[in-house]
């Protein structure tokens, strides 16, 4: 059925729907009881009791609440408590019934989230088990339950020693690799042979704690004809663009009542008024396509949903109700009427990869993410997940890819996606692994897409699905000694993820976005049997790009591709994250046993110090400030080289070079957040302080940004536009050489420059030898290159900056002629009467890189850090996060800089 909200029937059917809604006030709504709250965890060879468990939650966070373990994530906390994910637990309670919930004709358990193998008694009576933490489980209680007090059990068994058991069973007729992990990452063996978070047994950025628990809510629901299970509410625009449908699809469930019948009302508010329809059951309910109501609104009557940066974020609620005979059950969900293509289209070379939303092509700019904690049930804290989506929004990312290796995040972390206009790349959970492919394992895999699709799709900020993380490159590049058995594991590739996965997601979202791998060649590896021979090939798909040796500052390096879906280096986190986890700042020593258990990617620190040798002059480590300056020394180089990498695929925005490569639209760096206190890729650390990269990306993912690149001394400047609200802007470059003990310019050129949205704009070329010679660096090009390096601005028609400035070093730093400038606090002053926000004055008498303020255990943002200070004076406000007084603040606030006495 559908309706438009223009129709002469809108208002009766309104009333119709009021008076409906009041003729049912003599009925009953569906019953839920929650279960949740304090319960009894038993286990461990010990014998450990934990009277007062919480549920949810997980058993970590109980041992350690109660005192029987201490903090995992201290010290060696990763190994000491290994034990733990290798016992069993049980978790118990009591809870009360009543006759009015026994009244029910069904009454289920409902399990949203068991994490992961438990068989679930009530009454000492086995009513179920589990063996797939992503998946929501309902069973039937009724016959076990009685008026008063009732116990329940959920008894969980070791999933590491059941994924081995899983392994070794000698009816497999062949290894899935990987068996285990790299020795590097300290891990747990078998995560691809169960439906479990893959990390939990450890990363090369994280630790292996084999979590255990109920982490999501756990509630009785009674029923007399029937719940609602989910709703779909999808939205697609017309060709013309003048028409949008909403298609809301609800999942009803019954149990073993027989066929459903009565009514679905489904409703929705759109500028100011009420817009509903119903549909009674006049055939039996089909389960498997639910029960399915259209609406069709014009282009003016909705306001569009766009990601961060391209518009507003409007929201609507979406109503539905379902009434029974006897009975009702009602929900609701938020849509935003948004339509998203992903655009592969013929080019002279290859195929392009890129995402339209509502028509227009949107650069998408963000990170990947990876579990908001290691500890599923932690991963729910609101407050953790708000700061982090903030982070994400306040630095102008618009997509966010949630990694195959994890886990599908709370609704909470998605209903912020809506409201912040972060698109969400949702990967499945698969991660660097083949997996198996028997009956019993696709069944299990089937019910967690639906369960997730299902209770996802609705979020307007979820835009593509991809069925795994690096599978297809691990298959066609043999990471995995499968040459010899290829056809076989080929073949098991495609009835995991196409016959699989993908046929169950296109059941349910007939217009879902869905590749099978990132990174793919999409359409061409679709071409290709669904396995290229190089799924990271720049003329198709997204790529992921990783390179340890090579100059990380120097665009050259990088690749030109159509998406980059990921891309990262390692940095150290903060002293402040790190004294959670030691007391002891030798242990920052690259060599030292605590930082070499920390680091689980195979030659890590050796690496970091390589990289940062490349640029930097490495601090000495017999200084008594060598932690920190490793500390700071490592932000900066990761920083800057991801400015690098992320500036160099904006600037082949709409433009290809003359192999073909570019009209890239895509850059998620590698990665966004921590699980815990160790060298890692994120720009947010454990503790959610930022490191500089975050800082960085406030720049350089900026709507409009200045940007140089330099190769065999030719500077070529570019200047790149994401914003619709703003075409065709002319506005003026400026560009500017400096000496590095000077705050005043050699030399100012101003070039005029029309800004496309659609694409980077070659601002000019520059002879960099001619320009810095003439300016006066020197008396031929290897000398001038070390006294001087270039600034760049964007001014509009009044001479106002309209961007960061930006800058080209044309020498590494390390043979550079630095000043030595005397960078310090001029003044700190309050901006209101709370103790909330402070403006920050800092001052220098010559070109200072990298000045970071730090307020150390005062927690707080800066508008600004990690800058190239150039100006006399520079004020940056400081926002902390609980109330402060000035006195502290002045007393906590330090600055520093790359030439810093203390780290040289």
């Amino acid at each position: 059925m559908t309706i438009g909200a223009t129709n002469d029937n809108t208002m009766t059917l309104c009333m119709k729907f009021l008076l409906l809604v009041a003729s049912v006030a003599l009925g009953a709504a569906l019953k839920r009881q929650p279960l949740n709250g304090q319960w009894t965890a038993t286990g461990g060879d010990a014998e450990i009791v934990i009277p007062d468990a919480t549920v949810p939650g997980g058993i970590f966070s109980d041992l350690m609440k109660h005192n029987d373990i201490a903090d995992i994530f201290y010290g060696y906390g990763d190994s000491n408590y290994s034990w733990v994910g290798l016992s069993d637990w049980t978790y118990a309670s009591e809870f009360e019934v009543d006759d009015s919930l026994l009244a029910h004709n069904v009454i289920y358990l409902v399990c949203e989230g068991l994490d992961t193998f438990a068989t679930i008694y009530i009454n000492d009576v086995e009513v179920g088990s589990s063996q797939n933490m992503f998946v929501r489980y309902e069973f039937d209680v009724k016959d076990q339950l009685k008026v008063g007090t009732n116990s329940i059990e959920v008894k969980f068994i070791s999933a590491v020693n059941k994924a081995k058991a899983l392994a070794e069973d000698p009816s497999n007729e062949y290894v899935v690799p990987p068996e285990c992990p790299d020795d590097a990452y300290h891990g747990i063996c078998h995560a691809n042979r169960i439906r479990k978070m893959q990390a939990s047994f450890s990363w090369d950025w994280g630790p292996a704690f084999a979590s255990v628990g109920i982490w999501k809510d756990i509630y009785l629901e009674g029923l007399k004809n029937g719940v609602i299970d989910y709703v779909v509410a999808t939205t697609q625009q017309n060709p013309e663009g003048d028409v949008w449908y909403l298609t809301v699809t609800t999942y009803l469930n019954a149990g073993d009542l027989g066929p459903i019948s009565g009514y679905l009302y489904v409703g929705i508010i759109v500028d100011d008024k009420s817009v509903t329809t119903s549909d009674p059951f006049d055939t039996p309910y089909n389960p498997e396509t639910g029960e399915i109501l259209t609406f069709k609104f014009y282009e003016d009557e909705v306001t569009p949903w766009w990601p961060n940066g391209y518009g507003s974020q409007t929201l609507y609620n979406v109503s539905v109700r379902y009434e029974g005979e006897r009975e009702y059950d009602e929900t609701s969900v938020r849509i935003g009427f948004r339509n998203v293509e992903l655009v592969q289209e013929e080019l002279d070379q290859g195929l392009s990869f890129y995402f339209k939303v509502n028509g227009h092509p949107i650069f998408a700019k963000g990170a990947n993410e990876i579990p908001i904690s290691v500890l599923p049930e932690r991963g729910q804290d609101k407050d953790t997940i708000e700061r982090l989506m903030q982070s994400a929004r306040d630095v102008n990312m618009n997509m966010l890819r949630v990694w195959g290796g994890g886990v599908y995040e709370s609704d909470y972390f998605y209903d912020l996606a809506d409201e912040y206009g972060i698109l969400i790349w949702q990967d499945f959970m698969f991660a660097c692994a083949l997996y198996p492919t028997d009956d019993a394992y696709l069944e299990n895999v089937v019910a967690e897409v639906r369960h997730q699709v299902k209770r996802l799709a609705s979020h307007p900020s979820v835009v593509v699905w991809a069925g795994n993380n690096e599978n297809e490159g691990a298959l066609a590049q043999n990471w995995y000694d499968t040459q010899d058995n290829f056809d076989q594991f080929k073949k098991d590739y495609i009835k995991l993820y196409v016959d699989t996965i993908g046929a169950e997601v296109l059941r349910i979202l007939p217009n879902a976005t869905f590749i099978t791998s990132s990174p793919t060649n999409g359409a061409k590896s679709v071409e290709d049997d669904y396995v290229s021979n190089n799924p990271g090939d720049p003329l198709y798909g997204d790529v992921h790009f990783y390179d340890y040796s090579s100059d990380s500052w120097s665009p050259s390096t990088f690749p030109i591709p159509r998406f980059a879906s990921e891309y990262g280096y390692q940095s150290l986190p903060s002293i402040e994250a790190w004294l959670t986890a030691t007391d002891n700042l030798d242990d920052l020593k690259p060599d030292s046993a605590f930082l070499m258990d920390r680091q689980h990617h195979p030659d890590g620190n050796q690496q970091n110090l390589d990289l940062i040798g490349q640029q930097l002059p490495l601090p000495d480590p017999s200084s008594e400030n060598y932690a920190e300056a490793l500390v700071y020394f490592s932000q900066i180089h990761q920083a800057q080289a991801i400015k690098t990498e992320t500036e160099h695929y904006r600037s082949f925005k709409g433009r290809v070079n003359e192999e073909g490569k570019g009209y890239t639209m895509g850059a998620l760096f590698w990665q966004l957040n921590d699980v815990w206190v160790a060298p890692t890729w994120s720009g947010i650390d454990y503790s959610g302080r930022w490191k500089m990269l975050h800082y960085q990306a406030l720049y350089f993912y900026y709507h409009m940004i200045i940007t140089g690149t330099l190769t065999d001394q030719t500077l070529e400047v570019f200047a790149v536009l994401d914003d619709l609200q703003v075409p065709d802007v002319t506005v003026k470059a400026l560009v500017h050489i400096y000496k590095w003990d000077s705050l005043e310019p050699l030399v100012a050129v101003e070039y005029p420059v029309t800004l496309d949205p659609l694409k980077a704009v070659l601002v000019t070329t520059i002879d960099a030898a001619t320009a810095l010679t003439t300016a006066g660096c020197g008396s031929d090009y290897n000398e001038a290159k070390t006294n001087c390096f270039f600034h760049l601005h964007l001014l509009d028609e009044n001479n106002n900056h309209l961007v960061p400035f930006n800058h080209v070093f044309p020498e590494k730093l390390k043979n550079s002629n630095l000043a030595d400038p005397n960078v310090k606090i001029d003044s700190i002053t309050p901006l209101d009467d709370v103790g909330e926000v402070f403006e920050v004055v800092v001052s220098t008498d010559a070109v200072a890189l990298f000045v970071w303020l730090d307020s150390h255990d005062i927690r707080g943002r800066f508008s600004e850090n990690g800058f190239l200070h150039v100006l006399p004076t520079k004020t940056v406000i400081f926002t902390a996060d609980d109330l402060t007084t000035l006195d502290d603040l002045t007393a906590s606030l330090t600055v520093t800089h790359l030439r810093d006495p203390a780290y040289m």
